[in-house]
């Protein structure tokens, strides 16, 4: 398994990735025709440009993605939003999210110390995916109720969670 940063030339593969985990109940927000070309390219370019995105590959398939990027909004530099983490279904429960997520925090910790926060959002009803966050340092922030509408068509809370980076320099 070899978890690097990624490329534009990554766009096909990480857009397999992200439709097969889309197939999936409660795999990631998106449902698999949301999932286009164009979404992949707009966060990758973003992460690209002033972000980070990893991938993990295992025998030269994209099994992982995970990807942050600057706002865009000068009152907002200091941060990373937009973040979101996909893991292939035959390689969840396995430990792989947390490494990959843990080398995108690591970057943050030791390449880009002008980012204080990173910040995501994470349905109520994924506990496991809270629970992850939790024990790479994300916080619960909040809880927005009636946020998300589940594969399973109840409406669920959005819980905000955020990590701030003990290497911050401003």
């Amino acid at each position: 398994m070899i978890i690097r940063k990624s490329t534009l030339e990554d766009l096909p593969f990480i857009l397999q990735l992200y439709k097969d985990v889309a197939r999936i109940s409660g795999g990631i927000a998106r449902k698999e025709h949301e999932i286009s070309e164009a979404y992949i390219l707009n966060f990758l370019t973003k992460s690209l440009a002033n972000g980070c995105s990893m991938v993990a590959e295992d025998n030269e398939k994209v099994v992982a993605e995970v990807h942050t990027y600057s706002l865009g909004i000068e009152c907002f530099t200091h941060l990373f939003g937009d973040t979101t983490i996909c893991v292939h279904p035959d390689y969840q429960g396995k430990g792989l999210g947390r490494r990959v997520f843990s080398a995108l925090l690591d970057y943050v910790r030791q390449e880009r110390k002008d980012i204080l926060r990173v910040e995501l959002h994470a349905r109520e009803s994924n506990a496991a995916a809270i629970e992850l966050y939790k024990k790479l340092g994300f916080r619960v922030e909040g809880r927005a109720v009636g946020r998300v509408l589940d594969p399973d068509g109840s409406i669920v809370a959005d819980v905000p969670m955020g990590w701030l980076n003990p290497n911050f320099v401003q």
